[in-house]
């Protein structure tokens, strides 16, 4: 159907390039059509209708929900993007507006595309913030770094410095939102920096090993999802001791609710130096 290949809403416009033709259209039933012109599913995403009614595009933070990038602190306002022209301020709606090129577009959902989307994060949101759409876009390798970095070299006007900030920052081996946020905090200390390092003896990768020996680790809440997971960690936890690494490791509330006090711990852990045996 055109209008889930659109993502569950659309424009008049756009679904006739989909083929379906008018007659179609002009029979759909009211639990369709949303406004003069707009269709959408009953479950279609609240971003994707509200820019399908408004002749727009759903944008920063809610395109990057939509592709899939997540978020450190959720934002439940809608952001969507349009040409120009006058709109209502709408409850829980931010516009923006900026004349997008097809290239900037998603091909078939009313939303901006990845890279224009994780640009737009970049410019407005604090640098966590942007840090997380910017790692999971790397990381997922729906963006590349040579246009990323390419781009933010080119940017100019409100926000660009922010841009050109965040590349700087981000790291496409981060795994989650977690590890992004606890990799900016630990950029703060004058250390050696290591992302996902592997460890003789080690099943998996450790998320950050400082200054060549003091082990960090974002914890998540599945972590220990079962008995084999609590197994493994065990022995993931000998096999550092038996290396000679300290380990620290950090929950999301940790990082969350307290970044000053996890730098605190890193940092007084570092000044005591590594063991010597």
């Amino acid at each position: 159907m055109a209008l889930q290949k659109c993502g569950g809403a659309a424009r008049w416009k756009t679904l006739r390039g989909l083929g379906v033709s008018a007659h179609v259209l002009r029979s759909a039933g009211p639990e369709l059509v949303i406004a003069r012109g707009t269709f959408a599913l009953p479950d279609a995403p609240a971003a994707l209708v509200t820019a399908a009614r408004v002749g727009g595009v759903a944008s920063h933070g809610s395109a990057a929900l939509l592709h899939g990038f997540g978020s450190w602190r959720p934002d439940p306002t809608l952001d969507v993007t349009v040409a120009a022209g006058s709109h209502s301020p709408q409850p829980g709606v931010r516009i923006h507006r900026a004349r997008l090129c097809p290239a900037e577009i998603d091909p078939f959902r009313p939303l901006t595309a990845t890279l224009r989307t994780v640009l737009d994060c970049a410019r407005i949101m604090p640098l966590p913030e942007a840090l997380v759409v910017m790692d999971a876009a790397l990381h997922g390798g729906m963006v590349r770094r040579g246009p990323l970095q390419t781009a933010a070299d080119a940017a100019r006007g409100h926000g660009a410095a922010a841009l050109r900030r965040a590349v700087r920052f981000a790291d496409e081996l981060a795994a989650s939102p977690l590890e992004s946020v606890l990799r900016l905090i630990l950029t703060i200390l004058d250390c050696e920096l290591r992302s996902q390092v592997r460890i003789p003896g080690v099943v998996a990768p450790v998320d950050f090993v400082l200054d060549g020996w003091l082990v960090v680790e974002a914890d998540g809440f599945e972590f220990h999802s079962d008995r084999q997971a609590y197994r493994q960690d065990r022995g993931r936890l000998n096999a550092l001791a038996a290396h000679g690494y300290v380990l620290l490791r950090f929950t999301w509330e940790d990082v969350r609710f307290r970044p000053g006090w996890v730098l605190e711990q890193v940092a007084r852990v570092l000044s005591l130096g590594p063991r010597h045996h």
